[in-house]
């Protein structure tokens, strides 16, 4: 496989699975962090990540609010949430647009895009950044 094919095999590996995302009532709107009910924290956590703005009580929720995952931490939940898939939007055209620059070229191993298109596509990587 060729450095241009693993670039396009990321970039429909991302389109495939954004595709798949439910989009239905939520459409495009950005994840967030928000905080959890866990009764077992002595405070609230902001461990879940969501898309929509969650309404007062007393209002309607409509589109209602959409949960995306949990995690275990903060740190993790914000992590979730600033890899949304306008990331992932934003990675298909660059991976489609390093594909299309490294067509007929000699290409440097260690080229970003590449790296990014491994770890996608799940070979080994520098973990290196």
């Amino acid at each position: 496989m060729t450095p241009a094919d693993e670039l396009r095999a990321a970039a429909r590996k991302l389109r495939e699975t954004l595709a798949a995302l439910p989009t239905e009532d939520w459409g495009d709107r950005p994840w967030h962090v928000e905080e959890c009910s866990d009764t077992e924290c002595a405070s609230a956590c902001p461990c879940i990540v969501a898309q929509g703005e969650y309404q007062p009580f007393d209002q309607p929720q409509t589109p209602p609010i959409q949960y995306v995952a949990d995690a275990e931490t903060p740190e993790c939940a914000a992590y979730i949430a600033l890899m949304g898939p306008h990331v992932g939007r934003a990675l298909v055209r660059v991976l489609d647009q390093a594909a299309d620059a490294l067509t007929g070229v000699d290409v440097d191993a260690d080229e970003p895009a590449l790296t990014v298109a491994r770890a996608i596509n799940g070979a080994a990587t520098d973990s290196a950044a």
